[in-house]
């Protein structure tokens, strides 16, 4: 469990801007090859690497979807950004029902690693912000609790 979060985490850095760019010849022929065949559809394809960590941003299907590869090429996880009335009943659910005094997102961020998905929502009061990680069951996790 600890390494799938650790792998979520460094896909969700890719929307936190705090990668650096990585130029496309920089990309090891193993890591391009593999993202070649699992995303023959990609465009506007965009490279940064972070520590050991290679994330690839493209378009498919008119959507925006980021994707991390390790060194060898192997694909670690996925994330989109997503409306929340395409997310499981379940998540959109435990929002309105759990977090019904907070500001719900319109959006939400769906993560995929080793098979598993899960979403992430930032919901606000006035006194504060949650990251949440939530399970297609509707379990929540509260990733981080910061002030306003």
């Amino acid at each position: 469990m600890k390494k799938v979060t650790t792998i979520l985490t460094a896909i969700v850095l890719l929307f936190s801007a705090t990668a650096f760019a990585v130029k496309g010849d920089s990309v090891t022929k193993q890591v391009e090859g593999a993202f070649e065949k699992d995303f023959i559809k990609a465009q506007n394809v965009s490279w940064q690497k972070t520590g050991d960590f290679y994330f690839v941003s493209f378009v498919m299907n008119e959507t925006t979807v980021n994707a991390a590869y390790n060194d060898e090429g192997q694909l670690l996880g996925t994330s989109r950004r997503i409306a929340l009335s395409q997310a499981p009943l379940s998540v959109s659910m435990v929002l309105s029902q759990k977090y019904n005094e907070y500001v719900i997102p319109q959006q939400v961020i769906e993560l995929a690693c080793n098979g598993e998905t899960m979403y992430q929502a930032f919901v606000s009061n006035e006194k504060k912000v949650l990251e949440l990680r939530i399970r297609p069951n509707g379990e929540v996790t509260i990733e981080k609790k910061m002030k306003k």
